[in-house]
């Protein structure tokens, strides 16, 4: 059984929006002005906004920058369009220093081409500002994001492939991805980089993960079973993005959510691939995300351990954007930020 976002009869043009400060740790207190700022800003005007705390997973060293995330929602784009332009959010953007390390990235994006999911009757992210989801035995196959946005007369591709998938692709464009994100990178960008529209049908994608009231039981299968093939999974999409079409990523734990004023224990990844097949690919094609898919089935499904009893929360948000559907600012930041690098990039 899986959940998934009921629109009833409505159709909407939301916001999802993704606001970063790069700090590092500790933090310093214009830093600390900057984010708590933002944060009320943002809290005044979106229906939802989920604070995310940047940790490297040691995938990283300690030393190496932080970042503090909001992702904010608006279920209608004419109330973020008021807002952004509110003299208040002009005079925060309009104020940063050259080298601020603070972005936006935002994408105004219909319902018809979003995907939300859980294991579980939760709402989370954008579907918080919806009544209720709807029950379904739409899973379990490769393909299902596919199928449940669905669409005759558009197969999402983009008009760009990695480097490894021009080898047996004809008449096709290579987009040049970075290998690295910022955590890789010493050098800042400093003033202002804007970048208005992206290649048509970038995917990005949320997962995330959260454990409330485990039991102990439960706990130990998801450590022993689960997190290794998981661990294997992030490091796969974040240290070979050249690969997977794999155009930013970035892993977070904890979660401050406006609709309850509490911090709940959670994991978060947020990616931007260079299309949905990009993203199915390198599913399909990774053992360690195949045996996870399978693991999980297997805990959570039909016979499963964990079958009507197990309190784990999994959920996946997936958009597919249109070129002018992304507009982003990128102030003062790493080098790798982001999709900064697609300033350059020729639209199709």
């Amino acid at each position: 059984m899986v959940f998934l976002a009921d629109w009833g009869d409505k159709q909407h043009l939301f916001v999802y929006g993704v606001f970063g400060i790069q700090h590092r740790v500790p933090l310093t207190d214009s830093k600390r002005i900057i984010i708590d700022e933002l944060h009320k800003l943002l809290s005044s005007s979106a229906g939802q906004v989920d604070m995310l705390v940047d940790e490297s997973h040691d995938l990283e060293a300690e030393d190496k920058p932080h970042a503090t995330t909001f992702v904010a929602y608006w279920l209608d784009a004419t109330t973020y369009n008021s807002w952004a332009a509110s003299s208040s959010v002009q005079q925060f953007w309009d104020n940063l220093s050259d080298d601020a390390g603070v972005w936006r990235e935002v994408m105004t994006v219909p319902t018809s081409r979003y995907m939300f999911a859980a294991n579980q009757d939760f709402r989370w992210g954008l579907t918080t500002l919806i009544e209720k989801l709807r029950a379904s035995n739409d899973e379990g196959y490769w393909g299902v994001y596919r199928h449940r946005i669905g669409s005759k007369d558009d197969t999402f591709t983009s008009p760009y492939v990695t480097a490894l998938k021009a080898k047996n692709a004809l008449n096709t464009r290579v987009l040049d991805i970075p290998a690295k994100g910022p955590r890789n990178s010493n050098e800042i960008r400093l003033g202002r980089v804007r970048v208005d529209g992206v290649p048509n049908n970038i995917c990005f994608v949320r997962e995330g993960q959260r454990q409330p009231n485990v039991a102990q039981e439960e706990l130990g299968l998801w450590l022993e079973k689960v997190a290794p093939h998981a661990r294997s999974w992030v490091e796969h999409l974040d240290l070979h993005r050249e690969k997977n079409g794999v155009l930013s990523f970035s892993t977070h734990v904890s979660q401050q959510s406006k609709l309850n004023n509490s911090d709940a224990a959670e994991t978060d990844q947020l990616a931007y691939f260079l299309d949905l097949a990009h993203f199915e690919a390198s599913g399909r094609s990774l053992k360690s995300h195949v045996q996870l898919r399978k693991t999980v089935m297997e805990m959570y499904g039909p016979g499963g351990p964990m079958e009507n009893i197990g309190k784990a929360e999994l959920y996946v948000e997936l958009l597919i954007l249109k070129s002018k559907e992304f507009q982003a600012e990128y102030i003062g930041c790493l080098e790798g930020t982001g999709m900064m690098f697609l300033q350059t990039v020729e639209q199709h």
